[in-house]
């Protein structure tokens, strides 16, 4: 990943994935320029986490990027699943896919405020664009309501708390959770997803606030009702 230099204006310089967490400056793209973006909280640090994933490898002449095949990736002019990246199909740096690779492997996945940031699978090798949020859930990470949520405000105040209250609460949790969010997700009207996601963030902010007063069993429980107030809302 591309580390951002920080408002001083220095160098930015390629850094493993593993050593992300909220707070920490990289570099994104909006409309075609360098952009520096603020990590909100890095996903599946621990290697344990998460259980080996299908992985896809996009590689290009001056490099390469591995995600998920779920995982958004700028193609041909716009967010798509890496899925359905083809041979010839244009990257964000210009640069075209030359060969597409399969395997399996650990992910880890840092959240950014604008929900897209630029990485490379190789030292050295040239960034790409790439979203920090699957298919189901692209579409609000990319959109503006993130920068206005209270759980996203609460994260840029406290970056080391809301790192800590992710691994410790909200990592086992959204593991189990996600796939059946997903589908409920996709079958529920828009204006009940958008009421799903505002109680949602109303419930992780008040678990982070716990978090921070050292109730963590009370963070737990408001993890655990932010997916129920999610689902609840997804089946009215």
């Amino acid at each position: 990943l591309l580390r951002g230099g920080g408002g001083g204006g220095g160098a930015a310089a390629l850094v493993p994935i593993t050593e992300l967490i909220a707070g920490d400056l990289v570099l994104t793209e909006k409309r075609g320029a360098p952009h520096v973006d603020r990590v909100v909280v890095n996903q599946h640090r621990e290697a344990a986490s998460v259980a080996s994933a299908a992985l896809l490898t996009l590689v290009h002449a001056a490099g390469s990027l591995t995600v998920t095949p779920d995982h958004m990736v700028w193609l041909d002019g716009g967010f798509a699943p890496a899925r359905t990246a083809t041979v010839g199909a244009a990257l964000s740096n210009g640069l075209a896919v030359e060969a597409i690779e399969n395997h399996s492997g650990d992910v880890i996945n840092p959240i950014t405020a604008s929900g897209a940031i630029l990485a490379s699978g190789k030292a050295g090798g040239a960034p790409v664009l790439a979203a920090t949020g699957n298919e189901w859930m692209a579409d609000v990470m990319l959109s503006a309501y993130p920068k206005y949520s209270l759980s996203f405000a609460l994260a840029a105040a406290f970056p080391a708390a809301t790192q800590a209250y992710y691994d410790e609460a909200l990592e086992p949790f959204f593991n189990a959770a996600v796939p059946a969010l997903a589908k409920l997700k996709a079958a529920a009207p828009a204006p009940l997803v958008g009421l799903g996601l505002v109680v949602g963030d109303v419930a992780l902010a008040v678990g982070l606030g716990a978090h921070l007063l050292g109730l963590n069993g009370a963070a737990a429980l408001a993890a655990t009702l932010a997916a129920a107030a999610a689902r609840r809302a997804a089946r009215k």
